[in-house]
């Protein structure tokens, strides 16, 4: 029976069909094999997800007093250096409200103001002619000097994540460009712990959901691109 069966493998083989048919397996084999050791050491070797976010420190900077806009020299996506003129507000003449809201007489004690940080402005607030209030926001600035990854691990890898291990950063926003970076911190709680409607099953109908927990990666950005913070990155840790 052996035997037949040797000699009917041959007899196939030995015809251009067979060859090119036993080719084709061994190359899906093969190839099979090679994906397969692929994934299992991308497994074993690195920690990825696509559920993180570019993040940066977002500075509102506000009036001090009630006062009038008088100018507005910044828009969305302008870059200021630290002490550059954003906007020139003035206090309004309480004695005339027509001249005040129009701008027929310039505002008494006018004041520039300037801005905190080197950064990006990420938000504009207002306008020249707006009346704003004690604490009131004129623009929102990002700090493009301390730039970081906030990346959420699931809680069953959470185990294999040390700070220091290198992170490799696929940025969306850059059309897929790589940046290197490391994780700075693994955070105490998980991310539903501060949602606003956190899960809280009082009943005796429980499904487990595997929760995830924010890790805080460093960024190196030798290019000085401009990274926009709360776009989508992918991560890749690497673990050993």
């Amino acid at each position: 029976m052996a035997n037949k069966f040797v000699e009917s493998m041959k007899s196939r083989l030995s015809s251009t069909r067979g060859k090119v048919t036993f080719i084709i397996i061994a190359v899906v084999v093969v190839g099979g094999i090679i994906g397969g050791l692929y994934l299992w050491n991308e497994s074993a070797t690195y920690v990825s997800t696509d559920n993180a976010r570019l993040a940066a420190p977002l500075i509102p900077v506000s009036t001090l007093s009630s006062c009038q806009v008088i100018s507005l020299d910044v828009d969305y996506g302008s870059y200021v250096e630290r002490g550059q003129r954003i906007a020139t507000v003035g206090q309004p003449r309480p004695d005339n409200v027509s001249d005040r809201l129009g701008f027929k007489e310039i505002p008494m004690g006018r004041a520039n103001i300037e801005a905190p940080v080197n950064g990006y402005v990420a938000a504009v607030w207002t306008y020249p002619g707006a009346m704003l209030g004690a604490g009131s926001p004129i623009v929102t600035i990002y700090d493009n000097s301390n730039t970081w990854v906030s990346a959420n691990i699931e809680e069953t890898k959470l185990h294999r994540i040390q700070p220091g291990q290198e992170v490799e950063i696929i940025v969306d926003s850059l059309g897929g460009r790589k940046l290197r970076g490391k994780v700075v911190g693994i955070s105490a709680s998980t991310a539903a712990t501060f949602s606003l409607l956190p899960q809280n099953t009082t009943t005796g109908n429980f499904i487990k959901v595997v929760q995830v927990v924010p890790v805080k990666i460093s960024l190196e950005n030798p290019a000085n691109d401009v990274l926009v913070p709360g776009t989508s990155v992918e991560v890749k840790i690497k673990v050993r």
